[in-house]
């Protein structure tokens, strides 16, 4: 009998982290369906609320998203897709769970297509429901973390990779 009582825990404990897996994927490709449509008032959505306070608000964070859109589409190129792959480890610290989520950016420019990888960092504050997300860039865990000192020092944050030209 103690045994299925284990058995059980472990299978629930399983089928929760598959379920926020699930939700961190969904909720990325939304935000990267988002931002391909040029929907910026959707992509914003999953912008970590201290990161949108910091940059004035929602209608002032559209503003700055859209310039930066303007400002890639000017020079010649645009984004046509962007995918995830499978999230990391799941960790929680404090109120929040956290992982991170490999990003692949395809964009067309007068050269071809070109392919930038990235990690971001997901966060939820109710229990893996709803995924928000950091670019971090080019900053490591450290630099991120002084900006964000509630992010775990568990969290492996991979560096970005170079962009590179496909055939």
């Amino acid at each position: 009998m103690k045994t299925i009582g284990i058995f059980t825990i472990f299978i629930l404990v399983c089928t929760a982290a598959f379920s926020q897996e699930i939700n961190i994927r969904r909720d990325a490709e939304t935000m990267g369906k988002a931002l391909v449509d040029k929907d910026y008032a959707n992509y914003v959505n999953f912008t970590y609320p201290k990161i949108l306070k910091d940059m004035g608000g929602k209608e002032k964070m559209i503003v700055t998203i859209k310039k930066q859109m303007d400002d890639v589409n000017a020079q010649g190129a645009h984004i046509v897709s962007i995918s995830f792959d499978k999230p990391s480890v799941i960790v929680k610290e404090k109120n929040e769970l956290q992982a991170t989520v490999p990003q692949t950016v395809i964009f067309e420019t007068a050269n071809g297509k070109m392919e930038a990888r990235n990690t971001l960092i997901a966060i939820s504050a109710d229990d893996g429901v709803h995924w928000y997300f950091i670019d971090p860039g080019e900053r490591d865990l450290e630099t991120v973390r002084i900006t964000l000192p509630n992010l775990s020092k568990k969290l492996i944050l991979a560096p970005s990779e170079p962009i590179k030209q496909l055939k």
